[in-house]
């Protein structure tokens, strides 16, 4: 067995090179949060992906080639003539950190993938699951057979080693994708986390266990130094095989990084000091395309606002002025009006003809909500999901429905007789994440005339003008018809670098 040197590194940071992150004690989330680091920002400093988002704050950017050669195309020969079939050459001279260095390969990719299907990736199984041939049997396959037990290494590798993926095979330095439909968000899918290449030290160990994180070879810009307990800091310092001709995406400036535990909402030691860093900069408060978190109204059907005229009044009633400030007021760093579904900055976007003012208009609102049944003295029951930022949107809303003499009472989503349900969206993915919206937000009712469908034909379009101009018209269908109705976009704050004596820490 061979893997990666634990080294024992016990000295404090003693120069400005040197970087202290914060999580809190219960462990890494997924997203960092302000003045922390999440489990995605570590990974993005050992690990590597095919593609890979690049640090900007333009937020039309899309991601470019990581590990992968070149973005491939129908006219490079990377994308068969019916989308369908992608070939992604591998960059040489990429290599692992294991005792015996060697070169990151297109089996490392294929065997990244292949772990999605483990719990700690199920949140983008519906999206790999549904694109690439076979994986989403896959996925079942591997359910059936570890689902009701705690399954050992051994187990885990002969499964993923000995089940075909009909869509999914490396052959040279090429790996080879086949999918269901053509997809042109593909490459922002692949340039997520959960698609980082593996090494097959990965094999030995459970995924996420305290073994594995003692054997983990890093083929990004640092390595694992140390981790003090299961779950517990890390101490990170560079890695000596890592090339920066090889990586067009990141940047090594610090000498080391230690991750430690932040008890409740202090830093612990000289934390503060070091600074934090994010690769997620803000965009700016009118462009929020693909980096925002947007909120929308659903109605529930047979409930007090279902029907189309009431859905039509909360729109021109709703006063998304306020609740932008309202959202600035809780911490925001920016906040705006969102009149489409498509958040604001999407190439897709269209502006919509007739949309209420940002403040509402009072005068045609209690018209269109007596016409409704919406009268002073109704009340509207509304489902909240959990999280202090959906409360400070759902508390504004209540306020602002009394100008009406509509009550607003609130529940915890999920719960039975509500009339209304706020949803709250932020991309799960840099780039081309509708798909995700689709997924999570839009009413799954398949009712005829549905604008989905032709959001389903702007994913598969092959060419980006024709893509553009079906999400313009996806969202100008969706915000008339208002299954969604959206309120806001606000840009909530995550960590981000300071400057350090070897320049601002941006990977």
């Amino acid at each position: 067995m061979t893997g990666v040197r634990e080294l024992e590194c016990t000295a404090a940071p003693t120069d400005r090179s040197q970087l202290r992150f914060l999580r809190p004690v219960g462990g890494m989330p997924d997203e960092g949060e302000s003045g922390r680091i999440g489990t995605g920002q570590l990974l993005r400093l050992i690990t590597r992906q095919l593609f890979a988002c690049p640090v900007t704050d333009d937020p039309d950017a899309r991601p470019v080639p990581d590990i992968a050669r070149e973005l491939p195309t129908v006219d490079n020969g990377g994308i068969s003539a019916d989308g369908r079939t992608w070939r992604i050459r591998v960059r040489p001279g990429v290599r692992w950190d294991a005792q015996c260095a060697r070169e990151v390969g297109a089996g490392d990719a294929v065997r990244g993938l292949k772990r999605t299907a483990h719990p700690l990736a199920r949140p983008m199984r519906p999206y790999f699951g549904a694109l690439i041939e076979g994986l989403a049997d896959y996925y079942r396959r591997y359910d059936e057979e570890f689902g009701h037990w705690e399954a050992h290494a051994p187990a885990l590798a002969q499964f993923s080693h000995l089940t075909r993926v009909p869509g999914l095979r490396a052959e040279g330095d090429t790996v080879v994708l086949r999918l269901t439909e053509p997809a042109n968000d593909l490459i922002d899918l692949l340039a997520t986390g959960y698609a980082a290449m593996a090494p097959r030290e990965y094999d030995y160990y459970v995924p996420d266990s305290p073994e594995l994180y003692r054997c983990n070879p890093a083929c990004g810009p640092y390595r694992i130094a140390r981790q003090l307990t299961p779950g517990g800091d890390f101490v990170l310092e560079p890695n000596p095989r890592w090339e920066p001709a090889t990586d067009p995406i990141r940047r090594r400036t610090a000498s080391r990084i230690d991750i430690v535990a932040s008890p409740g909402d202090q830093p612990v030691d000289d934390a503060t000091d070091f600074g934090v860093l994010s690769w997620d900069l803000p965009a700016s408060a009118a462009r929020f395309g693909g980096t925002g978190c947007s909120y929308y109204l659903s109605a529930t059907p047979g409930g007090a606002a279902w029907s189309s005229a009431a859905r039509r009044a909360l729109s021109w009633a709703v006063d998304r002025a306020a609740l932008a400030e309202a959202a600035r007021s809780a911490g925001a760093t920016g906040a705006a009006a969102q009149h489409g579904v498509l958040q604001p900055g999407d190439p897709g976007a269209a502006p919509a003809a007739g949309a209420a003012p940002d403040g509402g208009d009072p005068s045609t609102a209690r018209h269109l909500l007596a016409d409704a049944g919406l009268t002073p003295g109704s009340r509207l029951v509304l489902a909240v999901p959990a999280g202090s930022r959906p409360a400070v949107v759902a508390a504004a809303l209540a306020n602002m429905f009394v100008r009406y003499g509509v009550g607003v009472v609130t529940v915890s989503a999920g719960e039975p007789g509500a009339d209304l349900t706020l949803h709250e969206w932020a991309p799960r993915w840099a780039g081309n994440a509708n798909r995700d919206l689709l997924h999570r937000i839009w009413p799954a009712d398949d009712g005829a005339g549905d604008p989905a469908g032709v959001a389903t034909d702007a994913l598969r379009a092959l060419d980006p003008g024709t893509a553009t101009t079906l999400w313009r018209r996806f969202d100008r269908l969706a915000t008339a018809d208002l299954r969604l109705v959206p309120l806001i976009v606000a840009d909530w704050p995550r960590a981000r670098a300071d400057a350090v004596a070897t320049g601002v820490a941006r990977w």
